[in-house]
């Protein structure tokens, strides 16, 4: 186990275990096709994707004819991205085992709270070519005290704030290391599931946050879940709402 930036420690190879339960969905493609084409991805351009867990996104940039790299700290995503038949190597992304000015694209999607943003951003700028992009997809600030999970366990809210880097800090953090920020996006996907099917999602950990809550907090918000929701089988709809965070490296040095 590694801890993320707040130093909180997670164990990614159980969170990777408890991906089984987030199925990749057109809303998955979408948001790294946007990015691709923000970096005009194509054929021999080097894509690396930091913390890209099972290679779902890295697998829409090779589609593209690019070199697509994971780079995960977690052994068992890297051999899940391997099995999709994209390259992943086991990395930090606050160190990347990359040379200097090579990606087109440098990818984060829900994986820059997972270590220091500041550190991981600086990589980003250091591997990118001249005219590369580097995107951020995280969630949306608000989002942290809307979402299912923060209703049926009250102190995930809080953790998740502490834990995500804003997003205006990391457009500041991005500007100040010298590169020019694009339009942010804010996207909402929406997800349907039965309840029986959430609530194994939660107990297999598919969200890392619900590592770092006991096994008392985890039941009790289970059992309060249960009360309202009684049928196993009941559908449930909620959302997620995604924010962009990007930026282009400048082709000439202006700092």
């Amino acid at each position: 186990m590694l801890p993320d930036q707040r130093g909180c420690w997670i164990d990614l190879d159980r969170l990777a275990s408890g991906y089984e339960h987030r199925p990749p969905g057109p809303d998955d493609i979408a948001r790294a096709e946007t990015a691709a084409d923000a970096a005009s991805l194509g054929l021999g351009d080097v894509a690396v994707d930091v913390g890209g867990g099972k290679g779902a996104h890295a697998a829409v940039f090779a589609g593209r004819g690019a070199m697509a790299v994971v780079v995960d700290r977690s052994p068992a995503m890297a051999v899940a991205s391997r099995r999709r038949g994209v390259t992943a190597v086991v990395g930090d992304g606050g160190r990347l085992p990359l040379r200097g000015s090579v990606a087109r694209l440098v990818y984060f999607h829900l994986s820059i709270h997972h270590g220091d943003a500041g550190a991981m951003l600086a990589e980003a700028w250091r591997v990118a070519v001249p005219g590369g992009v580097v995107w951020v997809w995280t969630l949306t600030h608000e989002h942290h005290r809307t979402s299912l999970l923060a209703q049926w366990f009250p102190r995930i809210a809080a953790i998740d704030e502490r834990r995500f880097p804003h997003p205006n800090r990391m457009a500041a953090d991005m500007d100040r290391i010298g590169l020019e920020l694009l339009p942010g996006e804010v996207r909402e996907e929406r997800v349907q599931r039965s309840a029986a099917d959430w609530e194994a999602a939660v107990r297999a950990g598919f969200v890392s946050t619900l590592q770092l809550l006991t096994s008392t907090e985890i039941e009790a918000g289970l059992a309060r879940f249960r009360a309202a929701h009684p049928d196993p089988t009941e559908l449930l709809e909620y959302g997620l709402r995604f924010r962009s965070v990007a930026a282009r490296k400048p082709t000439t040095r202006h700092r």
